[in-house]
């Protein structure tokens, strides 16, 4: 980072709190806790037109900058430099993972306290990110750039099967392919390739396939001390690798949750994250913890939710604190200390419904009575009324979840499971459901991605 971005780190995390933020992207009720956090608080967003109806709350913005796909760097700089001048620009944050390297580069142009471009270079593109914790002695996982069925062939035998081929710059468990043997060349190219559209990016990759249990971590940072929030129990498809189930905190025992931590925060310190939220996936194999991949935000699948039920350790709201300056090692330690001490300690587990047959998803029934079933938090649908529903292709293509508490991990995930399981579902089945299954977000907030590379 540039002297003049460390220097307006040290000014936020002295208590200096922001009057105006420039948001970057869409982040639907985020913006509500900067608001909380800074009473009069001025907000600019500036977004592209992808992401435009993830902006909530417009009413509370101070103005709102729609931009296409094609607007490049300089004309944000531009805009970003031309708002500063006629009303001084205090903070820089993205709650997404959308145009993070313009959010870097704004903030290194602008002197503002956020992770740097290079940074968010590292973190968005899997490839570069596999060679910088090779380079600094994270995690040694090999990886492959791809541009061909051909080259994918070629790299699979150089790593040896089983592999996973993904997109570069994924989202959403879209485009993930495992390959055994060379005969799953031509569709794992064809289906990992379809999963760029949409991105910013159509190049793939290709790393081994890694066995072991799958966790997720949620990190608060501050000038560059990492805190471990929570750890979060993943249960996957095999087939599809899209997430269908989580529990926090993970029933780890304390020597693993120990060990996957320091590797997190190892990793957060070789792409120099500092400050901010993020969400990382691991495995826990026979062989160590493995980094499948790393977000510049907080997790989907409503697990920072899960997370502040759980543990009252409320990722969103200290985020949004840090975000407008204030510092919040403080409240970040003692909410730890309270989940430590078990003075707010319970499990939360989320469940989802995925369909068994291909249809046009037209009702739903049940919604009411599972909310009333015991623990139960919340129960609600992931696809639309009237929405295509085909193979299980992606973290929408679920119909429904419902996450409950409990005085156990086991009490929480069936208290979860029976409250989804009691919905029903009406599927049409009318013609033409060859077609695109159901349409996909390009905004990361909100989902979990993809398991990426495996043990």
């Amino acid at each position: 980072m540039r002297e003049a971005t460390a220097e307006a780190a040290e000014g936020a995390a002295g208590g200096a709190v922001a009057r105006h933020l420039l948001m970057i992207g869409g982040a639907r009720e985020v913006p509500r806790n900067c608001l909380r956090a800074a009473p009069g608080l001025r907000i600019t967003v500036i977004c592209r037109q992808e992401v435009e109806s993830k902006v909530w709350d417009r009413e509370n913005l101070h103005r709102l900058v729609i931009l296409d796909r094609e607007t490049g760097r300089e004309e944000w700089l531009a805009i970003a430099r031309a708002v500063h001048e006629h009303d001084r620009i205090d903070a820089i944050v993205n709650f997404t993972e959308s145009d993070a390297d313009k959010t870097g580069y704004l903030a290194e142009q602008l002197g503002l306290r956020c992770y740097s471009e290079r940074t968010a270079r590292w973190i968005t593109d899997k490839h570069l990110m596999r060679a910088r914790l090779v380079e600094t002695g994270v995690d040694d996982t090999p990886a492959e750039k791809v541009f061909g069925a051909d080259e994918l062939a070629k790299a699979a035998a150089n790593l040896g099967y089983p592999v996973i081929c993904k997109p570069a710059g994924g989202i959403g468990s879209r485009g993930i392919s495992k390959l055994t043997s060379p005969s799953d060349v031509p569709h794992a190219f064809t289906w990992s390739t379809e999963g760029t559209e949409g991105l910013d990016a159509d190049e793939l990759i290709v790393e081994p396939f890694h066995q072991g249990r799958e966790f997720s971590v949620e990190c608060l940072s501050e000038a560059g001390r990492h805190f471990v929030a929570g750890i979060t129990q993943k249960s996957t498809d095999q087939e599809s690798f899209v997430e269908v189930g989580h529990l926090v905190p993970a029933p780890l025992p304390a020597a693993e949750a120990a060990a996957v931590a320091d590797t997190v925060r190892r990793m957060l310190d070789a792409l120099e994250v500092r400050d901010g939220a993020t969400h990382t996936e691991v495995i826990l194999t026979g062989n160590g913890v493995r980094i499948i991949e790393t977000h510049l935000r907080y997790g989907g699948d409503r697990i920072p939710d899960m997370l502040a039920a759980a543990t009252g350790i409320d990722i969103q709201k200290l985020w949004a604190r840090q975000a407008v300056g204030h510092a919040i090692t403080a409240e970040v330690e003692e909410a730890m200390e309270r989940h430590r001490s078990g003075e707010h300690a319970e499990f939360a587990a989320i469940r989802y419904r995925c369909a068994d047959r291909r249809g046009v998803f037209t009702a739903v029934h049940g919604i009411e009575d599972a909310r009333r079933m015991p623990g139960v938090a919340e129960v609600a649908t992931v696809a639309g009324i009237g929405q295509r529903i085909g193979d299980l292709t992606g973290s929408l293509a679920r119909l429904a979840f419902a996450w409950a508490l409990g005085a156990t991990p086991e009490e929480a995930a069936e208290r979860a499971r029976a409250a989804v399981d009691s919905l029903t579902f009406d599927l049409d089945e009318p013609l033409g459901l060859d077609d695109e299954p159901l349409g996909l977000d390009d905004e990361p907030l909100g989902l979990d991605d993809e398991p990426g590379c495996r043990p």
